[in-house]
């Protein structure tokens, strides 16, 4: 069942709030015993959450549709009086007196924190490999322990495995968008500085938002407008009818996976006979960002080096070498190559948002490749930066663009999951949910 249906069931009194929690915390010990998704699991908070929730429910006094429903967390998210860590061992004994605002605000609307999930070690990379705080196996796979996609790889697998009926996780490069894209679920991608970050752990303050994954688009929209305090959208009668989107024949299409190429192909035939005007164009500005960054340097790297490296520089031996050397990337960045970095990116996406200005959204593959297995990339730094990169290469143009973005599964059934994206300017989450719910019944 969605998030919204678990809601819809606790209104109807035909499932009690307790009874749901204990039904998710039996699963999480049953299913995940080595904590390879959870971190850690908050059950005293979860039963004393779903007592209150039961209680107003009997009352009639719920505080939204949600109210009652079990979520998952990102562990970079502030939870008080219980360790946040960053899915690092360097940060193992933080523990926060305080909620996150963000997680305050799921509280007041009645969702049941379940515990924090796992991620790339410090939110720093696309593949969600995390050897010292627990990987969790990508969901889709039940044969082979393929890579979850990162940085929210627990979020995701939280939600897939059915040990949450949604999670909370973070993008700045990619890393809600392309664990829900690998996983087979919906994944938002909202805009730069519109959902606060007070009590979130920073990896790159210039590119950090938050964003659900779900498994539906209704559900990605319910809770946006928890986090955002405001109503949903309205998705009824959501079409793709005269939307036009603009396919790019730049970057994005380029080096597919054939299991990609055949998902995506299909997808957007799918698109286009629901109506959509699908309209191949050149989109310069992905090739000046990735010049760009080659020449002055990576952004991420500069801001994520400024705020952890003294602590990287002192214990870097406990960390896992895939984020260690991401780190090292930063050390030959001056202040004047940052400086440029920014001030360069920033009208790259001035200049991108002129050129899509007539169309709904960028329609693109979330991620170039499927998830590859586990045991290919662990331990081989060359395979596991090469998987990086193109796992992480079209969403972060997403995120250089300042944009907002949905990702939606689209293989069949018989496929690994594959994640088709819509891409719009900043403060349209509006308009990708829209075209998100359209592509749903676009893609059946």
């Amino acid at each position: 069942m969605t998030a919204l249906e678990l809601g819809a069931a606790i209104q109807k009194k035909s499932i009690d709030p307790v009874d749901l929690a204990e039904y998710f915390l039996d699963r999480m010990a049953a299913l995940d015993p080595g904590h390879r998704i959870y971190i850690r699991a908050t059950a005293d908070r979860a039963r004393t959450e779903a007592l209150a929730a039961s209680t107003r429910a009997k009352a009639g006094l719920r505080q939204s549709p949600l109210d009652g429903v079990p979520m998952s967390w990102k562990d970079l998210t502030d939870t008080a009086g219980t360790e946040t860590t960053f899915g690092s061992a360097l940060l193992q004994d933080r523990v926060p007196n305080r909620d996150a605002l963000l997680l305050r605000r799921a509280t007041l609307a009645g969702m049941v924190c379940l515990g924090k999930t796992t991620l790339s070690e410090f939110a720093y990379s696309g593949l969600g490999i995390n050897p010292i705080m627990g990987t969790p196996a990508n969901g889709a796979d039940e044969e082979i322990e393929r890579v979850p996609g990162g940085s929210s790889s627990g979020a995701a697998v939280s939600v897939t495995n059915g040990l949450a009926a949604a999670g909370i996780g973070s993008d700045t490069g990619g890393s809600v968008r392309i664990p829900a894209a690998l996983n087979g679920i919906v994944g938002l991608k909202t805009t730069i500085g519109l959902l606060p970050l007070d009590g979130i752990l920073a990896l790159s303050p210039t590119f950090d938002t938050i964003g659900p994954l779900t498994r539906d688009i209704a559900d990605a929209n319910a809770i946006f407008a928890i986090l955002n305090e405001s109503r949903p959208f309205d998705l009824a009668g959501a079409s793709l009818r005269g939307v036009r989107l603009l396919k790019p024949t730049d970057i994005m299409f380029d080096d597919l996976d054939p299991i990609v190429t055949n998902a995506i192909g299909k997808a957007l035939d799918k698109l286009s006979n629901a109506g959509a005007e699908i309209v191949e164009g050149v989109v310069p500005e992905f090739v000046e960002a990735f010049e760009h960054v080659a020449k002055h340097g990576n952004i991420i790297s500069a801001e994520a080096s400024a705020l952890w490296r003294e602590l990287v520089d002192r214990r870097g031996d406990e960390m896992y070498w895939g984020i260690r050397s991401r780190f090292d990337l930063a050390k030959s960045l001056t202040a004047i190559d940052a400086e440029s970095a920014h001030i360069g990116l920033k009208a790259i996406a001035a200049q991108f948002r002129t050129r899509v200005a007539g169309y709904a959204a960028v329609v693109h593959p979330t991620c170039p490749r499927v998830a590859p297995p586990i045991a290919d990339l662990q331990d081989d730094p060359t395979a596991y930066d090469d998987a990086n990169l193109a796992m992480t290469r079209n969403t972060r143009l997403g995120n250089i663009m300042e944009t907002c973005g949905i990702t939606v599964p689209c293989q069949t059934d018989d496929q690994l999951p594959v994640g088709l994206s819509f891409m719009a300017m900043g403060n349209r989450e509006g308009m990708v949910l829209r075209l998100g719910r359209a592509a749903e019944d676009a893609l059946v």
